[in-house]
């Protein structure tokens, strides 16, 4: 386990949380207009860097089949994303005044479970009914690719990966824009590239300084922050910036440089319960703002700034209790596990 990697996934999921917390207040009332976080959607492309380097780590040297990486994969990434897609289908069914988008459709929920895109029957984006798992039709498409590439030798499988990512990127060019194959072609899926190529240079020796570290980590900070916030998201230099805060993380990881204390095993803990709180969070973020107007608290100046605060507070405490109570257990019992055990991988990742 690399600390670090924790660190940047709790970061990832916070950044996607703050973002959709401020993005889209409705429930608080008419005209609520709060300062927004566009930077938070830069967390996905943070997400997709960390996964191809996990992938890469836990791979390497090793002669895996490519139908048990698959199973495992689907293993670590489908159950709970299945579980909250039925739940959310089974609340559009019997109670469809609860939602405000979400509508049910048999066809649309087939190409959920199936992680294929597919227009929304309300929002008409090729998101799936848990509307923020568009991120897990991407990963899914990557592990069938890495699947291809498995029975190859390291340096070869890092050649093949690259190989078919870049020419997929490529053809992407040409199609027409808004068609399936466009969707698994976009410049997006070179991030998936970049954290294999780190996790390859890592496994090589290649390390930074304490000093190097922070210099580069803060440096990727803020061309990330930055490309988040002015460029459309997820554009390239937004990919760039994510590689190069992953790489500071990688490469700088080493004896004193986690962070101390229970404040590190907090952090830790959260980059654990990072999948859970991916996928929750677009549940819980509608209660928070409906208590928050039924209490009666302000959403406007000053004070209004705590809604994002409480609202990151309590999409980690439901996320923290999804994960130990739904996610772990649910993987240990279809792992054949007696006792959970804390997830060091990336599903999202």
């Amino acid at each position: 386990m690399i600390l670090s990697i924790q660190y940047l996934r709790a970061l990832a999921a916070l950044m996607v949380v703050l973002f959709h917390a401020v993005d889209g207040p409705s429930r608080l009332g008419d005209g609520v207009d709060l300062p927004g976080f566009r930077a938070g959607t830069a967390g996905v492309d943070l997400f997709f860097v960390i996964s191809g380097f996990i992938i890469w780590w836990t791979t390497r040297g090793a002669r895996a089949r490519p139908l048990d990486f698959l199973r495992r994969r689907l293993l670590r990434v489908a159950p709970l994303y299945w579980l909250l897609t039925l739940v959310l289908t089974a609340v559009a069914i019997a109670a469809p005044q609860i939602l405000g988008s979400t509508r049910f459709d048999p066809a649309h929920l087939l190409a959920s479970l199936l992680f294929l895109p597919w227009p929304h029957p309300t929002l008409g984006h090729d998101n799936p009914v848990l509307f923020v798992g568009w991120t897990l039709n991407y990963e899914m498409a990557f592990y069938a690719l890495f699947a291809l590439v498995l029975p190859l030798r390291d340096g070869r499988r890092l050649a093949a990966a690259l190989l078919l990512l870049g020419a997929l990127a490529l053809l992407g060019l040409a199609l027409r824009e808004g068609s399936m194959a466009w969707f698994w072609t976009r410049p997006i899926i070179l991030e998936f590239a970049a954290g294999l190529v780190i996790g390859a240079l890592a496994e090589r020796g290649w390390r930074f300084s304490r000093i190097e570290a922070l210099g580069v980590g803060a440096a990727g900070m803020a061309l990330l922050l930055w490309a988040g916030t002015v460029l459309p998201e997820h554009a390239p230099q937004t990919g760039l910036a994510a590689a190069i805060v992953v790489m500071a993380a990688v490469f700088g990881r080493g004896e004193g440089r986690d962070i101390p204390g229970s404040l590190g095993r907090s952090v830790a803990f959260l980059g654990d319960a990072s999948y859970s709180i991916y996928l929750t969070h677009i549940l819980v973020l509608p209660v928070v703002q409906v208590v928050w107007v039924r209490l009666g608290l302000p959403v406007a100046g000053a004070a209004g700034l705590a809604y994002p605060l409480a609202a990151l507070a309590a999409c980690s405490a439901a996320g923290a209790a999804c994960y130990l109570f739904v996610e772990r257990p649910l993987g240990a019992f279809l792992s054949g596990r007696r006792k959970p055990k804390p997830s060091r991988q990336s599903a999202l990742a």
